[in-house]
């Protein structure tokens, strides 16, 4: 796109954006308080880069709108906008906020003169030999206590969309007037959703970066108060120590067998009831597939109790079968399926019955292979929720024969005498190990996810 503009607009579109990467690298750095005076010139220079190439952006533009102004006013043209409506949107939080603040700073300011009469400050309350702060911040609400913050998150969006006002007011109908500027302008959007996109993903990947550094370093550099990004020497004991100590072997096993009868359950069941809820005829149908979205809406922590005591009854502690019992149905799976299958029209099936097939034929043959996506989509879904399960393997099983992986990772901090060590950076390793298979299964069968979940969603 740059390719489009003359010389002095590429120059200044360059030098602006780099302007503006100095200003966010300053405005991440200086909180930092780095070493070196150089720290002290970045503003400065990003501020120059931003404001010195505006005349040679703006001339054409500006010399545009003078010979031919636009129609209409400047507040008609910045209606037209659907960002316009966002902006008074985030104008009115500002105004709740602000609210919120001027509510908290006089309930704040009342309890204080309560506790501390004739003290203005906290600071001078806190002479006062019978002020007792703890009582003074028990006695505070929410707002009050947070009336600070309240008020600068309304500054901050106040500002926002004061600035996006002032944009769309003066400097949008100079944009609008010249078409070079409107591809400068566009270059400098595409390259603000590439940050903003690659922010994102490091913000979602540092946890797992972190995860497999801390699993090369040790106990000691792990647990400074000061972290290192980067392992001052790299431990490679941490691994085999972990398979020294743990039978890892055994819980891939278990997790192994565990997540695929979960999932041969989930997908069996979910496609038969689906298959049931969106193409069956009989009384009740939709006042049974309400019951079963009621029980999404069930947390999953009040059922673990009646669950537990089922299993026990079973005799099913510590059991393959007490760990995959509970999980061998999912609503979720069988309204994501039943969406799908709604949304294969009936004359397949009665082509299907024209040929001799019975249900199950019908749902193997037609169903199954026109929704593949989404079918291959919920068995990654079970499996990958199968392999990370913690909470009801941790309270059903009790020996190394039927303990999972994930379970397993959480042992790895007691030692042979059942003592807990502060071993994070073995435990690192282990939950190393415990997520290769689920990464290498994502980056293999990703584009399934993604055709699956998004069907899911438009039907």
């Amino acid at each position: 796109m740059l390719r489009k503009l003359n010389r002095q607009k590429q120059i200044g579109a360059v030098c602006e954006i780099i302007g503006f990467a100095l200003l966010i690298f300053a405005l991440f750095c200086l909180p930092l308080k780095p070493a070196g005076s150089w720290k002290y010139a970045l503003l400065p220079v990003a501020a120059l880069m931003i404001l010195l190439p505006i005349p040679l952006m703006w001339r054409d533009g500006i010399r545009n709108l003078k010979a031919k102004p636009l129609q209409g006013t400047h507040l008609h043209r910045m209606r037209q906008s659907g960002f316009f409506d966002l902006l008074v949107l985030f104008s009115i939080i500002a105004l709740v906020l602000f609210a919120c603040w001027a509510f908290g700073n006089i309930t704040w300011h009342t309890t204080l003169a309560r506790f501390a009469p004739g003290a203005a400050t906290l600071e001078e309350a806190r002479l006062n030999p019978d002020f007792v702060e703890y009582n003074f911040k028990q006695a505070l609400n929410l707002i009050a206590d947070n009336y600070q913050a309240f008020g600068w998150i309304a500054l901050v969006i106040a500002a926002a969309v004061t600035i996006c006002l002032l944009y769309m007011r003066f400097i949008s109908p100079i944009v609008r007037a010249d078409e070079h500027l409107q591809i400068a302008h566009g270059v400098y959007r595409a390259v603000a959703q590439y940050a903003v996109c690659i922010l994102i993903v490091l913000i979602s990947l540092f946890p797992i970066y972190w995860m497999i550094i801390s699993s090369f370093k040790t106990s000691d550099e792990l647990l400074r108060a000061v972290p290192t990004l980067w392992p001052n020497k790299f431990i490679w004991e941490n691994y085999p120590n972990v398979l020294q100590k743990a039978p890892f072997g055994r819980y891939l096993i278990n997790t192994l067998v565990t997540t695929l009868i979960m999932m041969a359950g989930e997908l069996t069941i979910g496609v038969m009831a689906a298959y049931g809820f969106s193409k069956g005829e009989f009384k009740g149908r939709n006042v049974l597939f309400m019951l079963v979205l009621g029980a999404l809406m069930v947390p999953i922590q009040v059922t673990f109790v009646p669950i537990y005591v089922i299993i026990a009854r079973l005799n099913a502690i510590d059991t393959w079968l007490g760990v995959v019992l509970p999980n061998l149905v999912s609503a979720y799976f069988i309204f994501m399926l039943r969406q799908n299958f709604m949304a294969v029209d009936n004359s397949y099936i009665e082509a299907g019955k024209i040929d001799g097939m019975g249900r199950f034929g019908t749902i193997i043959h037609v169903l199954c292979p026109m929704c593949k996506p989404t079918l291959i989509t919920v068995s990654i879904i079970s499996f990958i929720n199968g392999w990370n399960s913690y909470f009801w393997p941790k309270m059903v099983t009790q020996s190394e024969a039927s303990r999972t992986i994930a379970v397993g990772v959480q042992r790895l901090k007691e030692t042979y005498a059942g003592q807990y060590v502060s071993n994070f950076n073995e435990i690192m390793a282990g939950a190393v190990m415990a997520i290769i298979p689920i990464v290498f299964l994502f980056l293999i069968l990703q584009k399934y996810i993604m055709t699956g979940m998004s069907k899911a969603a438009m039907k």
